[in-house]
């Protein structure tokens, strides 16, 4: 049986097809989201599931990746995922109005938040940096769900940031193994606080820009 739940002002329909979780914007009417769930199930029982599409709606994603990000990471961590996603979403609303599938985030949209958080801007090239970063173990969740076979954030190179000299500690070599191995911030704070890992990156440019400089 599938449910209606509501996120904001807008009723979302979740259903099961195929063994899989899929997930649609039905509007800010209850009655009607009602509707759709029943169409969507009689579809289902007539034997036309290979006909329904799986993708998720953005906000219904990010709340699920938050809900299980709150059994896997500290509070700390949590809470910079959740601004991250909040930030992330509220430029989408302004920037892609038409934007509503996970499956729509793009390389290019990615690149246009990218320019949203450009120190022309006046953002911090490292903040700017880790909220990438952030994004991308959000995003990574869209994988391991199976809404989404690619990350579009690993198409896009990170800002680049001057050297503070500095002499590279043991756990900031640690980190920057790590992160030239494209293990993801998520996995990275289960070893160390995440304040000490924006710490390390401020003393140090430790972030491969890209997918590319990760392997070679």
């Amino acid at each position: 049986m599938g449910q209606v739940r509501k996120i904001g002002n807008t009723y979302y329909v979740e259903f099961y097809a195929r063994g899989l979780l899929y997930s649609q914007i039905a509007g800010p009417d209850l009655a009607a989201a009602q509707k759709l769930l029943e169409d969507i199930e009689a579809k289902i029982a007539g034997g036309e599931s290979l006909t329904i599409v799986r993708d998720i709606d953005l906000p219904v994603f990010l709340e699920q990746f938050l809900n299980d990000a709150a059994g896997r990471h500290p509070p700390k961590t949590l809470e910079r995922l959740r601004l991250t996603a909040s930030h992330f979403s509220a430029f989408c609303k302004k920037d892609h109005p038409h934007l509503i599938k996970l499956s729509q985030v793009t390389p290019a949209v990615i690149e246009s938040y990218k320019a949203h958080l450009a120190p022309e801007r006046g953002v911090n090239p490292k903040k700017a940096n880790l909220t990438l970063l952030l994004l991308q173990e959000i995003l990574e969740y869209g994988i391991k769900t199976g809404f989404i076979n690619d990350n579009p954030t690993v198409h896009v190179r990170l800002f680049p940031m001057p050297v503070v000299p500095r002499v590279l500690t043991a756990r900031g070599k640690m980190v920057k193994d790590l992160l030239g191995k494209g293990v993801l911030l998520g996995r990275i704070s289960i070893l160390l606080k995440m304040s000490d890992i924006a710490r390390l990156m401020y003393y140090a440019n430790l972030i491969p820009l890209s997918r590319e400089d990760m392997y070679n």
